[in-house]
């Protein structure tokens, strides 16, 4: 029982390495990502392009791992959520790999736009999005349940700064004062594709939190707040 158990153990931990691991390499991403959004550096925007395959390689290798712990040791409890949401976080963290790599195809495509003029439209939403994914990281490094609560409305404020941002565009590609300086309709088009990209990698980063929410206390973190004022009321 005693060997059992530490068998377990040693799969885990393994487990736990290839993901921080596999997360290391998407945070290289996030960051190229944001540089070459910023500088509309092109080589910047095909490094990520060509390393997303790294990433794929790395859910696959997880994935394997975590099946053959399911097989082989049949965890329970506390270990059982861990590899439940091991599988699920990879899956998120793959896509968010996914996105990055979308983002740097429109970069590539905009490569003589003016930067200025992007970071103008895409600037605060390009920051939260890059920091929701590293609070997620940092979450899953540390193992710190109670600190993914801080991301809780973190789906809702993507969606709300998305919204925001593509309202803007379209309420000046409609102004009809020809004073003012039109946007190219084209470089909008672009926009929204590398906006919602964002948001996606924002979100995906809240589900990250909720897993690592779910590993340690088997709660889901988006019904934490009922739960916590239902608590308080029974108390």
């Amino acid at each position: 029982m005693i060997k059992q158990e530490s068998y377990i153990e040693q799969m885990i931990v393994s487990l736990r390495t290839r993901l921080l691991v596999m997360g290391a390499s998407v945070e290289i991403a996030v960051d190229n990502m944001k540089k070459a959004v910023a500088d509309l550096n092109v080589g910047t925007a095909q490094a990520v392009i060509e390393n997303d395959d790294d990433i794929d390689a790395m859910e696959n290798e997880i994935d394997a791992s975590s099946l053959a712990l399911l097989a082989r040791t049949q965890p329970v409890a506390k270990d059982l959520r861990f590899v439940v949401s091991a599988l699920r976080m990879v899956v998120d963290m793959e896509r968010i790999g996914d996105e990055c790599t979308s983002i740097c195809s429109q970069v590539v495509l905009m490569k003589d736009a003016d930067k200025k003029q992007i970071m103008d439209y895409v600037g605060e939403h390009l920051q939260s999005a890059t920091d929701a994914f590293r609070s997620a990281l940092k979450l899953m490094r540390n193992n710190n349940a109670e600190e993914a609560l801080t991301m809780q409305h973190t789906d809702d404020e993507a969606l709300q700064s998305e919204v925001a941002i593509i309202e803007r565009m379209m309420r000046e590609l409609e102004c009809n004062d020809h004073t003012v300086a039109h946007p190219d309709p084209v470089l909008i088009m672009h926009l929204i594709l590398l906006v919602h990209s964002l948001t996606r990698i924002w979100r995906r980063s809240a589900n990250i939190a909720g897993h690592i929410y779910f590993a340690s206390l088997g709660d889901s973190l988006k019904h934490a707040p009922e739960k916590m004022k239902a608590e308080r009321l029974h108390f």
